[in-house]
């Protein structure tokens, strides 16, 4: 059902082969990047076979038709859609292995030791479908069961996609997905398995907190954080959208004792001089400066 094209629009430079001319992707590339930040200059093709999904659900001939019904402005539920396709959420239990090493024999024992009454509060942002949360879940329950009494551990788990969230609320998963990064004693012990899926215990997701957050907006009240999780989403936003990201971090959320995890390609460095790498174990992290 291919509709009239937008006001203003000749449809001069459309291709017929079904991708999008130039003029047609700038205009997907600036409303993503207005939305949530994200740069998508250079990555055509990810946009192209990201948005043919988009298409089909819709019941659009091709992608010339997306970008005419958004230009219409009618249709928020198709703008929410091609949104959330460009969200990155490529995950995995204990994605990198070595922070979470990091977390067992470093900072998890300094926390507690800091306050042996107290609790570990976690924020993981840009938490996908929840597996990177889940593994903190399991690594708490395995090597800190003290910090699963109830009210000792929270782990805020928010993303920008409302249907990644409610994945994480709901932790459950298909076979493949728990192999990737889970042993089989870990499945058993931390898993139900229900059908073809595999859902999380109650216990370990009762440690975990998950709601819808667009890391370019203003942030509700958030609380003061042991530990700050922003790994592998940095790399898609500018310099200056990083900046604000991570100054936001430790002015609003981060203990001055806290810690802050970073993707092993992303840094503090050169963004925002508030911050002094430390290496723990394996480990570059980031504390702010003057501890």
């Amino acid at each position: 059902m291919r509709g009239t094209r937008a006001a203003g629009d000749s449809g001069a430079g459309t291709k017929g082969d079904g991708s999008l001319s130039p003029n047609e992707f700038k205009y997907i590339a600036d409303l993503v990047r207005s939305e949530i930040a994200v740069e998508l200059i250079g990555k055509e093709y990810l946009v192209e076979s990201r948005l043919a999904p988009v298409a089909r659900a819709f019941n659009l001939k091709g992608l010339s038709d997306i970008v005419t019904a958004l230009k219409r402005g009618t249709d928020r539920q198709l703008k929410a859609d091609v949104v959330e396709a460009m969200t990155t959420n490529e995950t995995s239990f204990f994605r990198d292995k070595h922070p979470f090493e990091t977390l067992e024999k470093h900072i998890i024992p300094e926390v507690t030791k800091r306050s042996p009454m107290g609790g570990l509060t976690v924020w993981n942002a840009a938490s996908s479908s929840g597996q990177e949360p889940l593994s903190l879940a399991i690594l708490i329950k395995e090597r800190f069961p003290d910090l699963t009494r109830p009210g000792r551990t929270k782990i805020l788990a928010t993303d920008v996609s409302p249907a990644m969230v409610q994945r994480t609320k709901e932790g459950s998963y298909s076979r493949f997905e728990v192999n990737r990064g889970l042993n089989a004693q870990q499945a058993i012990e931390h898993f139900q398995q229900q059908g073809r899926h595999w859902v999380a215990t109650p216990e370990l997701r009762s440690m975990i907190e998950a709601k819808t957050l667009n890391l370019i907006e203003r942030w509700p009240p958030m609380p003061k954080c042991d530990v700050v999780m922003v790994r592998n989403v940095l790399i898609y936003f500018s310099a200056e959208v990083k900046r604000d990201i991570l100054q936001r971090v430790r002015r609003d959320v981060l203990k001055p004792d806290g810690y802050l995890l970073l993707g092993a390609s992303e840094s503090t460095l050169g963004i925002d001089d508030g911050y002094t790498p430390k290496q723990l174990g394996p480990t570059t992290v980031f504390v702010p400066k003057g501890r």
